[in-house]
């Protein structure tokens, strides 16, 4: 049963299971601070495919099998699969699970498509519609490039607040029973904040305001250890302040490798050193 417990914050009774994770990660990505951590690190961004895009649905795609593997799951265990990408049309998630034989549901919120494919699939579960679902979302900073900016063949000068999208892939899959230690208890749906924010390239200035924001309501009930973890990467910021190296915003996105890491909500990982 669903209740809500302030404005925007919903209460999961049955509290469904996290029954695995999984992240797939590119090769700049596997030489970070968080290398050794991730399941799966390709040798090449290309990873044997014709574009960038295509590399890009071959690492999500790896990162839902490597899910289900280490979940002793197939495919045809989930009801649905939501997932979603930086690209038009989510082309790049559809190819991922296009022969999964599994129901599709695409996601887009960016950098809070995880967030996003995790709350509606644990509503979707806590509510019956779906025993089992996997949730995945990816990025690839080529792909990136393309979409947002200029083709890397292009050879544009990037400017001082140009941001360093990460050539990784994040799944994890949901349930409504099982053994699992993480389950979710809340969901939090954040608002829209407009700060008049003009530079197309500083997507840290957009992202900023979700640091002051939080539904306090979840930080009151926060479990342990999402706490611990809020303290341990605290100095790796995802709100870039402009002082930082582009090698340093590049190292401190994390924002794909959440399900790596235990973290349900993206809101809870938008703090910045700045913040006491």
């Amino acid at each position: 049963m669903i209740t809500h417990a302030g404005k925007r914050t919903l209460t999961l009774e049955n509290r469904p299971y996290l029954l695995s994770h999984a992240a797939a990660v590119g090769k700049k990505e596997g030489e970070g601070p968080l290398g050794s951590r991730f399941d799966f690190v390709t040798r090449n961004d290309r990873m044997g495919q014709k574009s960038w895009e295509l590399a890009e649905s071959e690492l999500q795609r790896t990162a839902i099998d490597l899910a289900l593997r280490k979940g002793s799951l197939r495919h045809c265990d989930l009801d649905l699969i939501l997932a979603g990408d930086l690209l038009n049309q989510c082309i790049g998630s559809f190819l991922a699970s296009m022969h999964s034989d599994v129901p599709y549901l695409g996601q887009y919120g960016a950098c809070s498509t995880m967030a996003q494919g995790l709350a509606l699939g644990g509503v979707l579960v806590e509510a019956g519609a779906a025993a089992r679902l996997a949730v995945s979302a990816s990025s690839h900073f080529c792909s990136a490039e393309r979409q947002y900016r200029f083709p890397l063949a292009y050879g544009g000068q990037r400017t001082p607040t140009a941001q360093w999208t990460a050539t990784a892939a994040g799944a994890a899959v949901l349930g409504a029973e099982g053994g699992s230690s993480v389950r979710m208890t809340h969901v939090l749906f954040g608002k829209m904040i407009e700060l008049g924010v003009k530079d197309a390239n500083n997507m840290g200035a957009a992202m900023a305001p979700e640091d002051v924001n939080l539904d306090p309501y979840i930080f009151r009930r926060a479990e342990r250890c999402v706490l611990q973890k809020i303290r341990y990467y605290h100095n790796h910021s995802l709100v870039f302040p402009l002082e930082r190296t582009e090698t340093e915003n590049r190292q401190s996105h994390l924002i794909p490798y959440l399900t790596s890491s235990g973290i349900l909500s993206a809101q809870m990982f938008f703090l910045s050193k700045h913040r006491r």
